[in-house]
């Protein structure tokens, strides 16, 4: 019976045929309750199956949500409490990759849900809903407001690098194991079946404002990452947000989430770990239980609040203790988290000269300087000066003050205190002339950024005595291939700077030309030869060549047309296949006419290459000579 009803649905029929068969199968739960799995199990297949939203979307989807109504309450549980994991009535829901209209699930009780890479287009309403078992909404971005007011999560919450573009309500939601904004990749070992999976899967694209696809991953290798800090970017939040009267029973994972305007955490009750430092948070009312006071111990990094809040024990009967201002921080009061730019100014004076008195205070507020600069920016940054209205053009000015803040102390210069030992967690954030020329730092993580204007990281230094020079800045994540590249979309300077195994040669360069750096340093011959550009390939072939000719006639390199013409045709852009432990990965750049090799893999061959020798004596010259070439273009002013 069911067979016969499904085949309809699946079949490339019409949206009234979809239509007809929705009723029967609805028809058909009603009468055979037992059967409500297998046809919410098939309808998720039909509303995943296609690359644009099904015809009778709507339909399905409130099929779905009609099946989870039709749960009978299990005996003896609380009404505000999820089922236990494995509830046989609960409905579980598989929908990676789906395109939904406007969603119901309210008050649903719900079992195992993967809404991972699910594009929800309208609104999407959870409120009350009850899940089980483990909820993943990974990867997905919600178009619409998005409630998930009262819901409760038995099981893992997983949000990683989901996206609200709109409203997002959590508030009285009660997690009752761990809740993660973090990072969005999932964990798998090396011979998962998985991975197969993983490079057809359908993702939603990476169209946010002012931002080049990084390309964060799906995946990594079980174990790759070896701190939960470790990875790309985590939730983005681009508009309101509200945790109010929440409740965690476990880890409240926020590292690396990015919140668009102010969020209220008002009253929420923290029972494990907390990782929340953004300056927009507002903690007016929160506790973190006594439970949780005595595993801190287990945690030396302790819990990680916003700059400006604390806790004071001692307030509560229950031993719980406050999520309180901060006094000792006087004069800064959370002025980053006004909506007021200008008042944002003034708290970036106010935490630089509070940094300059206090030596053990500067990384916090340069950790919260660099979450302020991951806020995502609600307008264009390409936009005309005369076009800003003014609070956009006062928020300019925050953000380059934000910028030299953390420049200009980590900078040596004579009568001023330098900021020493200095880490900058700027992967995702939108930097503007950011000018990080002679500056000493620990480490940095621009995996993700996207720099705009003029950039500089002349003569900058990286990590301390003992580390290996370009081992503690990232412009990339370590995994390979172009993920969580970082966008250059103007001028860019490294001259003097040791980048070695940075990932530079990995970002996208939106004007090759427009690189510099000094000529001897490997790593900067394989970011122009290794940079992803777009584009029609042979377009961009063409261009190159062209350029290649240009530059030869006027550069102290000379080669004549015919020289030149013979090395284009060993020489072009193109895509190679990954490395091994990545074989969806591709890699793209000039390379070698016929093979598939990059020139980067002559100016630095892989350990073990055996397809070297597969290079014919005439390729290799020409390609040697393109590096001269560029060599050339490198120490040109």
């Amino acid at each position: 019976m069911l067979a016969r009803l499904t085949g309809p649905l699946l079949a490339d029929a019409d949206a009234e045929s979809h239509r007809a068969a929705l009723q029967a199968l609805a028809a058909l739960a009603g009468e055979h309750p037992e059967q409500r799995q297998p046809i919410a199990d098939a309808v998720c297949r039909y509303l995943r199956e296609p690359a644009e939203q099904a015809p009778a979307g709507e339909q399905a989807v409130a099929l779905l949500a009609a099946l989870a109504r039709q749960h009978p309450d299990a005996d003896g549980a609380a009404a505000d409490a999820p089922c236990a994991a494995g509830c046989e009535q609960c409905l579980d829901l598989v929908l990676d990759g789906a395109i939904l209209p406007d969603v119901d699930f309210g008050e649903c009780r719900l079992g195992a849900v993967s809404l991972t890479d699910t594009h929800f287009h309208g609104d999407s309403v959870f409120a009350g809903a009850r899940f089980a078992d483990q909820a993943l909404f990974q990867r997905s971005v919600f178009e619409g407001d998005a409630s998930f007011a009262g819901a409760r999560f038995n099981r893992a919450a997983d949000f990683g690098r989901a996206r609200f573009r709109a409203d997002a309500d959590f508030s009285r939601a009660r997690f009752h194991s761990i809740a993660w904004f973090g990072r969005g990749e999932e964990s798998l070992d090396e011979e998962d079946e998985a991975w197969e999976e993983i490079e057809t899967r359908r993702t939603v694209a990476w169209d946010e404002l002012n931002e080049d696809d990084p390309n964060w991953p799906i995946a990594e290798l079980t174990d790759e990452y070896q701190m939960w800090e470790e990875g790309g970017d985590g939730t983005r939040f681009n508009h309101g947000v509200s945790f109010a009267d929440a409740a965690f029973a476990r880890e409240a994972w926020f590292w690396k989430a990015r919140f668009g305007s102010a969020v209220s955490f008002q009253r929420c009750v923290f029972g494990g770990r907390v990782h929340l430092i953004q300056p927009a948070v507002d903690l007016t009312g929160a506790r973190l239980t006594a439970a949780a006071q005595e595993k801190g111990q287990e945690w030396p990094e302790g819990q990680d609040w916003p700059l400006g809040w604390t806790t004071a024990a001692g307030l509560e009967d229950d031993g719980a203790a406050l999520v309180v201002l901060d006094t000792s921080l006087t004069p800064y009061h959370l002025h980053l988290a006004d909506p007021d730019p200008e008042v944002r100014l003034a708290g970036l004076r106010i935490l630089g000269d509070l940094g300059d008195a206090e030596p053990d205070l500067r990384e916090r507020i340069a950790d919260t300087v660099c979450a302020y600069l991951r806020t995502p920016l609600s307008f264009a940054v390409a936009t005309d000066l005369f076009d800003l209205a003014p609070a956009q053009f006062t928020e300019l000015r925050a953000r380059r003050a934000a910028q030299r803040l953390l420049t200009e102390r980590t900078r040596p210069r004579p009568g001023r205190p330098l900021w020493e030992d200095i880490d900058l967690q700027l992967s995702g954030a939108t930097l503007i002339d950011f000018d990080a020329s002679d500056c000493r730092l620990a480490r940095a993580d621009f995996s993700g950024a996207q720099f705009y204007g003029t950039t500089s990281f002349a003569g900058a230094t990286f990590g301390g005595k003992q580390s290996v020079a370009g081992t503690e800045v990232s412009f990339a994540l370590n995994s390979g291939g172009q993920q969580g590249r970082a966008t250059f979309h103007g001028t860019a300077d490294f001259t003097g700077v040791a980048l070695r195994s940075s990932g530079l040669m990995r970002c996208r360069f939106h004007a090759d030309s427009s690189v510099r750096a000094s000529g001897t340093d490997q790593d900067l011959i394989r970011v122009l030869l290794g940079a992803r550009l777009a584009g029609d390939v042979a377009e961009v072939t063409a261009d190159f060549r062209e350029a290649l000719r240009s530059f030869s006639e006027n550069a102290p390199y000379k080669l004549s047309r015919e020289a030149c013409d013979e090395l284009v045709q060993n020489v072009e852009y193109g895509t190679v296949p990954g490395p091994p432990d990545a074989p969806w990965e591709g890699r793209t750049g000039l390379k070698i006419t016929g093979t598939d090799m990059l020139l980067t893999d002559l100016a630095r061959p892989p350990a073990g290459a055996d397809c070297l020798p597969l290079v014919g004596p005439g390729q290799r010259e020409a390609a040697k000579s393109v590096i001269r070439v560029l060599l050339e273009a490198l120490e040109a002013d």
